[in-house]
């Protein structure tokens, strides 16, 4: 169980100044706080098209939805077996209790008021659209409708299914992206979204992902006006970005450290910034050394279960993680501190651009006095910050 995270909610607002903002409601001053918002999800599916034809594509969205609606309905969660193939899942019959993830959401209620900016997620190498939840539905209950799918070709299932003689799918997160986007855009184009049109504003775009999935968005800043790469080194000038932010772990041995901080020094996008967190690593900005911690964490789950494959993501799929200390003598930091730092720092880069609030440009300037410490996070969770705010001024 992670130390409760408890910290005087002080509920001073900034209002949003976009055009076409004037229903959404205000947020907390303080980014890493939720807004004010209960958070909906939604699940649909697509089909885009990619270099061997077309395929179908799962999705889910998470979205503001009216205040008061959540009075009375039971939360909802996720089982992360249904990202096994079926002989692999099979084996994972009697571990339930320890491979449930809980959400801070709520299914099909009825969407807010307003026309909200549009955050895309991209998952990682094994992972799954809700790899993130706890970032997704905090930017989902500051006023964004977050969307995310699982990536055919590098999510958990296919490459699980590897071991069954199925071959993955072409992996192509970039241009899945694009074919979410152009779904969102066009009504209909995302089957059980229905709920959500007229909610979007497509003008208004921020993508991210972890890892891969960060890496996927170094060329998307022609259909994206922030990027916030995790653990996916640094995204390139278009003619559409207008920011981007760079948020890494110390630890992480999967993306090495140095070549993160070295990306985003040689990164060509202004405004542009850095962020890290100290005493973690790969897994920093996901639930994955969160669910079924107290049993070893998720590889270790499934090695139990009798499935030897996923011994070839230990590495990946423990890099960073408390659970570890106890065994392996580590020193790492629990979940909560790094969601912290990256639920303050992204809220904060999204919201200065997609809410036109320029309050949060002094949030990130000041994240290492300001940023709220979590109970069990020391106070230097902030590692390193840097930031570029135009062509030659370097802080």
């Amino acid at each position: 169980m992670l130390p409760a995270m408890k910290f005087t909610l002080v509920w001073t607002v900034a209002a949003a100044t976009c055009p076409g903002q004037e229903q959404l409601l205000p947020n907390p001053a303080d980014p890493s706080v939720r807004g004010p918002y209960p958070v909906g999800s939604v699940l649909g599916s697509l089909v885009v098209p990619n270099a061997d034809g077309i395929r179908s594509i799962t999705v889910e969205a998470w979205y503001p939805a009216k205040p008061g609606s959540d009075a009375g309905q039971d939360p909802w969660g996720y089982d992360i077996r249904v990202h096994t193939p079926p002989k692999q899942r099979a084996k994972l019959a009697n571990v339930s209790n320890v491979t449930y993830q809980a959400c801070g959401c709520y299914r099909d209620l009825p969407v807010a008021d307003g026309v909200f900016p549009v955050v895309v997620y991209i998952h990682g190498t094994a992972a799954f659209r809700t790899e993130s939840l706890h970032q997704q539905t905090h930017w989902a209950s500051r006023g964004f409708v977050v969307v995310a799918a699982d990536h055919p070709g590098i999510q958990l299932y296919d490459l699980l299914n590897v071991v069954n003689l199925v071959i993955p799918p072409k992996t192509d997160q970039a241009g899945d992206a694009r074919g979410v986007l152009k779904g969102l855009a066009t009504p209909g184009g995302i089957a059980g979204f229905k709920s959500l049109e007229g909610h979007m504003d497509m003008e208004r775009v921020g993508i991210t992902g972890h890892s891969a999935g960060g890496m996927a968005c170094r060329d998307l800043g022609d259909v994206a006006d922030v990027l916030i790469p995790m653990a996916g080194y640094a995204p390139v000038a278009k003619t559409r970005l207008k920011s981007t932010l760079v948020l890494a772990a110390r630890n992480d041995t999967i993306v090495d450290y140095p070549g993160e901080v070295s990306a985003y020094k040689n990164c060509d996008v202004t405004p542009k910034r850095f962020a890290s967190v100290d005493a973690l690593g790969h897994l920093f900005c996901s639930d994955l050394c969160w669910v079924g911690a107290r049993a070893g964490g998720v590889v270790q789950i499934a090695l139990d279960a009798g499935i030897k494959v996923a011994g070839a993501f230990k590495s990946l799929g423990q890099n960073g993680c408390s659970y570890l200390n106890k065994t392996e003598g580590t020193h790492f930091l629990g979940p909560q501190c790094g969601w912290q730092l990256v639920n303050y720092a992204s809220a904060a880069a999204f919201e200065e651009v997609l809410r036109c609030d320029s309050g949060m440009a002094s949030k990130l300037t000041h994240i290492k006095s300001e940023m709220p410490i979590p109970a069990g996070c020391p106070k230097t969770t902030v590692f390193d910050f840097q930031e570029q705010l135009s062509a030659g001024v370097v802080v």
